[in-house]
């Protein structure tokens, strides 16, 4: 009887171990998994990497893993900028070999620094990476790309030593042996191309940039093998073929490799014309393709990026459709070098700057049922959780959150003052200081129409719903004058300059969604002053802020007729109903009397009436 209660509880326990195995189906979807590490962007960083795979017990202290059943997640960016991004391969490729014996498994998605290798895109490479392929590099492969550039006019008019030279310094040793590895049938190349884009483990979704709203017309089985990841294989394969044929290159720019292949093939009298040719139509396709730019989930920073209030529409979408209750996302540094939370969870940013260079510090998420907590190398024995996204509209010196830098405009000193920006009347820029940090603050007291209070009342609405579109501002007396202080954001440009001027601004966030926004903030307030010139965008993130404000909140319970009807999205919605009366009195008292709070609520039901 003991023997038979003996072999049912072993049974019992083994039928356990079966059902509690993790479940993949191929490559890039498994559940049941008991522990996760994902790691961000290592770019080359190996010692750094090492030291966050040791401290969250993935690999031993010779370097072989030791992380049991866990997985293991790459989102991606494991090479360029650092100087051993080779090495950094061949680490994750021999503890994907260990895992499995131990029950783990890793799992390595795409970055868009593995695709510019992959295309021949190289601007980040450093030359220790050059040097660590030199060795495999013979002379015969150098003199023939020697040959094959002068034969197509390169380095003409100068003598063979001075042309040579100018050869040796455009591609230094190592180059092309490196780009051979990279290429389709290369060692790193064939491993690369054989990772997917995304991958989901126990429901969460990873991958290196984000959730661009072209994912809903994907799978995960579609988005690894038919659509992008096969628009990356197809452009490698063709891009290397067509170096090999002469009709490019092997450093020509991205940009200008359709018009250079179309140019020599129109000239080519091969017997291959007709191969070459379907080589050229494939290049000429998917050199359009999303998995080259911010359309796709490489390189998209939306989900990273813009605005909550509207992104989490996108985000909130493409997790429903991929079957996704989370993503994790690496390839935008988060602002305070800590692993951090968006979209009340949604989204989890993990490039906490690993590289040195970077000024951040090398982190690991570890997710373990529904528990999340983050490793950090330099403080390995910490009990760090993911940390929510901080509000900061605009950048500002020593990382200064929004209530110390309200403190700031408060109490620094005014060191100096000069003219308004914008030519804007009744301001003065101003520069404050406080210990070693100094700023401008535009001072606003006798705005052309309305009350400078507004502009404080703007911000604090702004910050109760979550727009992130207007600066930081306090009231404060100077010169025994009172006035609305509003911090600066420097490197911005007025979007009637950017449009006057048809600049290019960086593309992560949409001017229509953000705009879009901003039409429906100005509809709350009755802002119906709003003017390009009353805008900025930042050179360097596009991202738009607002201001002048002193005109809005008319006592008007209607939309200003001036003011086009926006449409509010899902997330928008949500948070304009969750205002009322004692809420909105509590954060805009006293620069707004009741009377204006209800003009608030009154504008905010015609919004959400809006169709």
């Amino acid at each position: 009887m003991v023997k038979v209660i003996l072999l049912t509880l072993v049974l019992a326990a083994g039928a356990a171990n079966v059902a509690a195995a993790p479940a993949c189906d191929r490559e890039w979807s498994c559940d049941g998994v008991a522990r996760v590490v994902a790691i961000g962007d290592v770019h080359g960083a190996l010692a750094e990497y090492t030291a966050i795979l040791r401290a969250t017990g993935i690999i031993d202290a010779a370097g072989h893993w030791a992380g049991g059943d866990t997985y293991l997640v790459s989102t991606g960016d494991l090479i360029d900028r650092g100087p051993e991004s080779s090495a950094v391969i061949a680490l994750l490729r021999r503890l994907e070999a260990e895992a499995p014996i131990a029950g783990g498994r890793v799992l390595v998605t795409l970055g868009n620094h593995e695709a510019m290798n992959l295309t021949g895109e190289l601007g980040y490479v450093v030359a220790a990476d050059y040097a660590a392929a030199a060795d495999s590099e013979d002379a015969a492969l150098r003199d023939a790309a020697f040959r094959e550039l002068r034969a197509h006019g390169r380095y003409a008019g100068l003598a063979a030593p001075a042309a040579r030279a100018a050869f040796d310094q455009a591609f230094p040793q190592g180059w092309f042996a490196r780009q051979r590895k990279f290429s389709a049938v290369g060692e790193e190349g064939r491993w690369l191309l054989a990772r997917p884009l995304m991958v989901r483990v126990n429901g969460v979704l990873f991958t290196h940039g984000g959730l661009p709203p072209g994912l809903l017309a994907e799978s995960l089985d579609t988005l690894n093998t038919t659509t992008l990841h096969r628009d990356l294989l197809d452009y490698t394969s063709a891009w290397h073929a067509l170096i090999a044929a002469g009709l490019l290159d092997p450093d020509t720019d991205f940009d200008a490799r359709v018009a250079l292949a179309e140019e020599r093939l129109a000239g080519y009298t091969g017997a291959d014309r007709e191969h070459l040719a379907a080589l050229v139509a494939t290049l000429r396709r998917t050199d359009a393709s999303p998995v080259h730019s911010v359309a796709g989930p490489l390189w998209y920073r939306g989900t990273a990026m813009c605005n909550s209030a509207f992104e989490t529409d996108t985000a909130a979408g493409v997790l429903e459709h991929l079957a996704g209750d989370s993503v994790v996302i690496g390839h935008t540094v988060t602002t305070t070098k800590r692993v951090t939370t968006r979209m009340d969870g949604r989204v989890t940013m993990i490039d906490t700057g690993m590289l040195p260079a970077y000024g951040g510090q090398p982190s690991a998420l570890v997710i373990e049922g529904d528990s999340r907590r983050v490793v950090y190398a330099k403080a390995p024995d910490e009990r760090a959780t993911p940390e929510p996204e901080a509000r900061r509209v605009g950048e500002r010196p020593g990382g200064l959150t929004d209530d110390q830098l309200e403190q700031f405009l408060r109490d620094a000193e005014v060191a100096g003052s000069e003219a308004p920006p914008l030519g804007r009347a009744g301001t003065r820029l101003l520069t404050l200081r406080r210990g070693g940090t100094s700023l401008h603050a535009l001072f606003i007291t006798a705005p052309a129409r309305g009350r400078w209070q507004h502009e404080i009342a703007a911000y604090r609405l702004d910050r109760l719903l979550g727009i992130d579109m207007v600066p930081v501002t306090v009231e404060r007396t100077i010169d025994g004058e009172a006035g609305a202080l509003q911090f600066w954001i420097e490197n911005t440009l007025s979007a009637a300059q950017v449009e006057r001027e048809r600049l290019r601004l960086p593309p992560w966030c949409s001017l229509e969604s953000q705009y879009g926004l901003m039409r429906a903030f100005d509809a709350l307030t009755g802002n119906g002053a709003r003017r390009a010139e009353n805008v900025v965008l930042g050179r360097a993130d596009g991202l738009a802020r607002l201001l002048d404000h002193a005109d809005a909140f008319p006592a008007s319970r209607t939309l200003d007729a001036r003011l086009a009807r926006p449409p509010v999205g899902a997330e928008l919605a949500r948070r304009l109903r969750a205002l009322d009366a004692a809420q909105l009195a509590a954060a805009l008292s006293p620069w707004l009397d009741a009377r204006h709070v209800r003009a608030i609520l009154a504008r905010r039901d015609a919004l959400l009436r809006t169709p």
